[in-house]
């Protein structure tokens, strides 16, 4: 799995948090800790703003639903799945679910680099890589 680092400016002194896993970065986004212009790297990778990374502020924007086991009211990956905690099979409709309120504190994606992000996306090439195996 990817690591990530983040580059923080404390007074005059510039320091490196991380290891981060994908879910705290987008934690951090979510907070408005990390901004467009937030230096971010990649594993061993060179700083670059967190702007260039595709998808990224798209996909704090969405809402995080979270799954709750209705017998021990703790929280459960997305079903089907077994609480670890009281071991009750759970299926998809079973779980409670909570979805918190979209966030409104993120920096506004001008649709110039909303088209950048998607088009330098994994997503998207993935799917230009399918693609080309089609029309071979």
């Amino acid at each position: 799995m990817a690591v990530w680092f983040l580059q923080r400016m404390e007074g005059n002194v510039q320091s490196e948090v991380g290891p981060l896993r994908p879910s705290e970065l987008l934690s951090l986004v979510r907070k408005g800790e990390i901004k467009p212009e937030t230096k971010l790297r990649k594993d061993d990778s060179a700083w670059f703003p967190a702007g260039d990374v595709g998808g990224l502020f798209e996909a704090a924007q969405r809402r995080d639903i979270q799954y709750y086991c209705p017998a021990c009211n703790r929280r459960i990956p997305e079903p089907p799945v077994t609480c670890p905690n009281c071991l009750r099979d759970l299926g998809r409709g079973e779980a409670r679910q909570i979805q918190p309120e979209k966030m409104t504190n993120l920096p506004a994606i001008e649709q110039d680099s909303q088209a950048a992000a998607e088009q330098n996306s994994v997503q998207s090439w993935l799917k230009k890589k399918v693609a080309g195996r089609r029309s071979k």
